[in-house]
């Protein structure tokens, strides 16, 4: 009897590996060591008690007709902002199929924190002063296609163009808008956008959504979602924003799903709880006399992707 049940045992668990290998997703690398010129985000440094201190950064840009990044070192006075630049990338593009069909193709990135290294920055604070930092999304904007809004679980869809329904935007949200364009308001697309929007209610402590639509918003000056924007916001403003998310506010968040969820009262959306067991800091404090060095803590690329400092960019499924 022993013996039949341990030849059982012995089928059921190579048939288990026989199917777990034949379902198993591959990955093939289609081309690798390409390079790709992207931008920085924006970091903004401050000292905690607002005076002016001196501080050290370097960091990789790209400069035209150049073969490789070069390093840029300079002495700034707080409160500053750094970045906004180009660096050049190294990735891959990569496949990824199951049972031989195609499910998606997307890049990865190399990352690289030495001198002339896309992700190299440090920030040396040579005061006797903490500084605080916060980071700033400068991710392009790109829009749904015609062929992804026809897919896509609206009501509305005969309203919206192709150049019209966000699908890739600077992030953090804050009530309604990037607050890239709160710093910078000609950066944003300067016309009134469709974001995807669910009316939400609460059941047994449960979201529902009650309805799913393109709604219309304002990019626009003066009116950037639910802000009316006289003048860009300081620096400082900024900062005061980070600084009261990820102490006791709930008002910057990863995506527009997250702020939809929160305009319903759904705690818990914001960033400091969506970023909750990441290796991101959106937000940090650097000890006088103290160095911060990018080890992939920093979202310093503004690479689009699901996940904010992931290595992966530009997926297109065909699920």
């Amino acid at each position: 009897m022993k013996k039949i049940l341990l030849r059982c045992f012995v089928v059921v668990v190579f048939l288990t590996n026989v199917f777990m290998t034949c379902s198993k997703m591959e990955e093939t690398t289609l081309k690798d060591n390409k390079t790709k010129v992207m931008k920085h985000n924006y970091i903004i440094v401050n000292s905690v008690d607002n005076t002016p201190v001196e501080v050290e950064v370097s960091y990789s840009v790209y400069r035209t007709g150049n073969s490789e990044n070069i390093v840029k070192t300079e002495r700034k006075t707080t409160p500053f902002i750094l970045g906004g630049e180009e660096v050049k990338i190294k990735y891959d593009s990569l496949e990824l199929s199951f049972k031989g069909d195609i499910r998606s193709n997307y890049n990865k990135i190399r990352r690289e924190f030495m001198p002339k290294g896309a992700d190299y920055l440090y920030i040396n604070n040579l005061s006797a002063v903490d500084l605080e930092y916060c980071v700033i999304g400068n991710e392009e904007v790109e829009y749904y296609s015609l062929k992804e809004i026809s897919n896509l679980d609206i009501s509305n869809k005969n309203d919206v163009n192709s150049k019209k329904m966000l699908k890739w935007y600077p992030t953090p949200i804050y009530k309604g808008t990037s607050i890239l364009y709160l710093l910078y308001p000609k950066k944003s697309p300067q016309k009134q956008v469709y974001i995807y929007w669910k009316d939400m209610e609460k059941r047994d402590g449960l979201k529902i959504a009650t309805a799913s639509y393109a709604k219309s918003i304002s990019l626009k000056t003066p009116i950037f979602g639910e802000v009316r924007l006289d003048s860009p916001y300081s620096l400082n403003k900024v900062l005061e924003l980070y600084r009261e998310e990820f102490t006791n506010k709930e008002q910057l968040f990863d995506n527009y799903e997250f702020y939809n969820n929160s305009c319903y009262s759904f705690s818990e959306e914001s960033l400091r709880y969506s970023t909750k067991g990441e290796n991101i800091k959106w937000y940090g404090i650097i000890s006088a006399g103290d160095r911060l060095e990018n080890k992939g803590q920093l979202y310093f690329i503004n690479i689009c992707g699901r996940s904010k400092g992931s290595d992966y960019f530009g997926e297109k499924g065909y699920y």
